[in-house]
């Protein structure tokens, strides 16, 4: 039997074909399963790398805070154990029979700036180290701090919580968070808002923790703010320590209208 040469000649187009089918199928899987591992080996490299940010990140506010402790404990252990002994030496020259009344007077005002400078040693420390946080809780914590500003300052706070207690504790490193970026919003607004009122308002809710920050000041600009060398360090410390306690924040301020905070903590459980 005859097979016509057109029979071959089609037979090994169709392999021909079938075989380049074959190889561009290859082709395509392969550059496919290349291109989702690239995917995935960047992935997982963005991933280690915010691993290790977050790392740093959180070295960085821990030796931040063991600072605060050394500095609180030499104020503490030195500067004001040095004012104590001054300001008995000054009351016993103040007892003494031999001085003279000119003297006296000027022993009296000595002791009065020792006393002042004492407090404002302990003041300091206090704010270092926030030893209400560590014994009683953010709430209490945050109304001492509040207490103080409304009696030292011009500016009227009204602080209002739903949801929790003043006895209620959270995990120390979220209390400390929480505690250190308020801190930091109250004493920009102190430094540089120009308000007479702020409203803070805390809710927990669902294991979420909302936190609003409102001020009536003279507002400024976010974006250029956030982006100063000097300026927008504080806020930038504010979303870092945020992001630690996976805290999703929103800052708005317009000038001359004043500023709101928002920040919603995700996962959080009382202790």
């Amino acid at each position: 039997m005859n097979i016509h040469p057109t029979v071959f000649v089609v037979v090994g187009t169709v392999i021909l074909l079938f075989l380049g089918i074959l190889i561009i199928a290859f082709v395509v899987y392969y550059q496919r399963k290349q291109f989702k591992l690239q995917i995935s080996q960047n992935l997982e490299r963005q991933k280690i790398e915010l691993q290790y940010q977050k790392k740093l990140l959180e070295n960085s506010m821990e030796v931040q805070e063991q600072e605060r402790r050394k500095l609180a404990k030499n104020l503490h252990d030195e500067v004001g154990a040095i004012l104590s002994v001054l300001k008995m030496g000054n009351n016993q020259l103040y007892k003494s029979t031999e001085i003279t009344e000119k003297l006296k007077l000027l022993v009296q005002n000595n002791t009065e700036l020792i006393e002042e400078s004492i407090n404002i040693v302990r003041s300091i420390s206090k704010d270092l180290v926030p030893q209400t946080l560590e014994n009683f809780g953010l709430v209490y914590a945050i109304e001492e701090f509040i207490n103080k500003i409304n009696k030292n300052s011009n500016i009227q706070v009204d602080f209002n919580y739903e949801n929790l207690s003043a006895s209620n504790r959270f995990g120390v490193n979220l209390e400390l968070a929480v505690y250190r970026v308020l801190q930091e919003l109250f004493n920009n607004a102190i430094k540089h808002s120009q308000a007479t009122e702020i409203e803070l308002f805390i809710n927990y809710s669902k294991n979420q923790l909302f936190i609003v920050f409102e001020d009536n000041g003279v507002g400024f600009d976010f974006k250029k703010e956030l982006n100063s060398p000097s300026g927008g360090l504080g806020l930038r410390n504010i979303q870092s320590r945020l992001s630690l306690i996976k805290g999703e924040v929103e800052i708005s301020s317009v000038e001359g209208q004043g500023m709101k905070f928002e920040a919603i903590l995700k996962d959080v459980s009382m202790v």
